[in-house]
């Protein structure tokens, strides 16, 4: 007959041969699904920030997207912001297109026909600030190009400056290929012609023009000439802003238009202090250039060497 206190003592060491793998094989599991969760907590993610610039406007709303350039019609996020709000978005860094480039934020004001935005950008983690995007009232566009009439060079670096009755509307430069597109707001009087300056830093005199401004996008080339004296004649640089090219020399004579800083006039008489000269117009609606003479005060002026 067995010992019953050796069974017993065989039997308790067969449970603890068992048990104590089982309670290993648990822990090693557990330990997996902890790992797991941390990975999953410490996921990197993508902050998209925008600035907004509205100039002399006010949007209601910004419908502010993010997608990947390749597939536009998918985007990975799109939110709608009011104004004072930050704009930003947040997403996990891994779904951004990694190729150079391969991320489109688009920004779209709301509240008038205000054109869409957008900006390229690529994938990282953080934070990605964008350049500010400036909000600007619906617009006619004249994609301009300015030429030197003799030897159709371009000319770079050339001061546009778009004005009605006085009122600046549009400012911009050229670039060295003389082109540059000019935004002209709808809101102004549609029935008037616009007045374009176009300020060579002294490389030409500056032209004028006055044009009839077409609907949507349209080109438009000017050409710039030298000025060509008589005797007698000598150039003067206007000095000031808003000065009025007077039809007579009294202070009441009717304002022909307002001449601005840098336009240039060729004087060629001198009464106390008011100066007698002419402006070249280019008409736009017949194609020509055209003297307009008249009035201006002396303190207006500096005389060009």
């Amino acid at each position: 007959m067995r010992n019953p206190v050796k069974t017993i003592r065989n039997f308790l060491l067969f449970l603890c041969i068992t048990i104590i793998p089982a309670q290993e094989d648990s822990t090693v599991v557990d330990s997996t699904l902890y790992r797991e969760k941390i990975v999953v907590g410490e996921s990197e993610t993508v902050v998209i920030n925008a600035t907004v610039n509205p100039i002399n406007i006010a949007p209601t709303a910004y419908r502010y997207s993010i997608y990947p350039r390749n597939h536009p019609a998918e985007p990975f996020m799109q939110k709608l912001f009011f104004p004072g709000e930050e704009i930003q978005i947040i997403l996990p860094a891994n779904i951004l297109n990694t190729d150079s480039l391969g991320n489109v934020a688009k920004l779209e004001p709301l509240g008038d026909n205000y054109d869409h935005q957008y900006r390229m950008f690529n994938a990282a983690v953080g934070e990605i600030n964008l350049t500010t995007f400036d909000i600007l009232g619906p617009s006619d566009i004249m994609k301009l190009t300015v030429l030197d009439s003799e030897t159709g060079n371009p000319i770079g670096a050339s001061h546009v400056r778009v004005t009605q009755n006085g009122e600046i509307l549009s400012n911009t430069q050229t670039d060295t290929s003389g082109y540059t597109r000019v935004r002209i707001p709808v809101k102004r009087i549609q029935d008037e012609p616009v007045m374009v300056s176009i300020d060579t830093d002294g490389r030409f005199p500056t032209w004028k023009g006055n044009m009839d401004i077409a609907e949507g996008i349209f080109e438009k080339t000017v050409t710039i000439s030298t000025l060509k004296l008589g005797p007698g004649d000598t150039i003067y640089e206007v000095i000031d802003s808003m000065v009025p090219f007077r039809e007579g020399p009294e202070n009441g004579a009717v304002s022909l238009f307002l001449l601005n800083e840098g336009d240039q006039v060729v004087i060629s008489k001198v009464a106390g202090d008011r100066l007698f000269g002419r402006v070249r117009i280019y008409l736009d609606k017949q194609g020509i250039y055209r003297n307009i003479s008249g009035w201006i005060l002396g303190k207006h002026l500096n005389r060009m060497e």
